[in-house]
């Protein structure tokens, strides 16, 4: 499944000056974390719009001492409070963790099993965060990064790894099946030859 590229920020209820909500949409996610703006802030939302309706199969989390999050899912054409529940309360810390604030930035990988279905099995172009920090009233809490995968119709035939766009190969049938390699033998002595760099020079 492909990442699902989000277009832009809708709203966001809370955000610190230096950690605004836009760092989410950053593909580098080293320092780049949203928190809320105030210190035990009971509740943090933020919406965003998705460069076209998709299905969302699963749903990478860096975390950012949150202690659950839920994540709604809707659509541009439909009103703002109509969103459906595609991932249930979660959560991304312990009692323990949250209180004494050891394992902050841990990462969870919601698969499809742990989406609700009917809603991921639809398309969307609208989805909604909301994170919750009620076991420590002095952190600044969010997230880290947020990735979302699934069914998307923008081109993938050239992915890209790091900064390099990876070429699509295209299929050969295999030479090395019975009588393949020399059924073959004509077409690849008519290829052109390979030249050396210094052959290339002269």
């Amino acid at each position: 499944m492909a990442p699902i590229k989000i277009e832009r920020i809708v709203s966001v209820s809370s955000e610190d000056e230096a950690h605004a909500v836009a760092n989410l949409l950053k593909t580098d996610y080293s320092n780049k974390k949203w928190k809320c703006k105030t210190p035990g802030e009971k509740q943090i939302s933020a919406v965003f719009q998705l460069v076209e309706c998709c299905k969302i199969s699963s749903i990478d989390i860096g975390n950012e001492h949150s202690a659950f999050i839920e994540i709604l899912v809707g659509k541009s054409c439909s009103p703002d409070d109509e969103y459906k529940v595609l991932l249930v309360t979660s959560s991304l810390m312990t009692l323990q963790e949250a209180k004494y604030g050891t394992n902050i930035n841990g990462v969870r990988f919601f698969k499809k099993e742990s989406l609700c279905k009917p809603v991921c099995d639809e398309k969307w172009d609208r989805i909604k965060i909301v994170c919750t920090q009620p076991f420590n009233k002095h952190a600044q809490y969010g997230l880290s990064f947020i990735v979302l995968h699934g069914e998307t119709t923008l081109d993938t035939n050239s992915p890209q790894l790091g900064n390099f766009q990876l070429k699509a190969i295209a299929s050969v049938e295999p030479l090395l099946k019975i009588g393949g390699l020399f059924a073959n033998r004509n077409k690849l002595s008519n290829d052109p030859p390979i030249t050396t760099g210094a052959a290339a020079i002269r």
